[in-house]
């Protein structure tokens, strides 16, 4: 007969299985309890493992908050922002506004910048936030100023731009280091 690992029309013999299905112990159930039991109390464990350690490796995630279309120009979040990081469409924006940031400097992501000088508007039509400067309030607040006073909702989490509560406090420090 074919010793092949692998079932194949030519090597299944289905009286095989038949035979050994008739013929099995009677223990077979207390058997494939007891592997069930195993499975899960390992399972269990490796969860917990892992979620311990994963959450020393991977901090608390944060992100960025950007203002979606729904905005209706209402500026009630650009004052609220501490970094200054909300400009109204159209408008230049510089990494020194409403921050201790001098000159050419290196950001806390490595990027070279010239603090002083315009930056290109982000959107033309409605307000934005400015990601190297938005922190989520990390630093001020307990939770982003902007959301918290938009009448459309409109100032969420930005996937494109996905930060760790330590790199938000990092950069809110750099931009305000007293």
């Amino acid at each position: 007969k074919n010793k092949s690992l692998f079932i194949t029309e030519s090597s299944f013999d289905i009286d095989f299985l038949e035979n050994w299905r008739k013929n099995r112990p009677n223990s077979f159930k207390a058997v494939i309890v007891f592997d069930l039991l195993v499975i899960i109390c390992l399972n269990a464990f490796l969860e917990l493992f892992l979620f311990v350690n994963l959450s020393n490796i991977y901090p608390i995630i944060a992100m960025a908050i950007i203002i979606t279309d729904e905005c209706i120009n209402c500026g009630a979040c650009e004052p609220e922002c501490p970094n200054t990081a909300i400009y109204e469409g159209a408008d230049d924006w510089r990494y020194k506004d409403g921050t201790s940031l001098k000159g050419s400097l290196v950001l806390t992501d490595g990027k070279k910048v010239d603090a002083n000088e315009a930056q290109i508007p982000i959107s033309d039509e409605l307000y934005y936030i400015v990601p190297d400067k938005c922190t989520e309030c990390v630093g001020f607040h307990e939770e982003p100023q902007c959301a918290a006073v938009c009448p459309v909702d409109c100032c969420v989490p930005d996937s494109d731009h996905v930060e760790t509560e330590d790199a938000l406090l990092a950069k809110q420090r750099f931009m305000h280091p007293e």
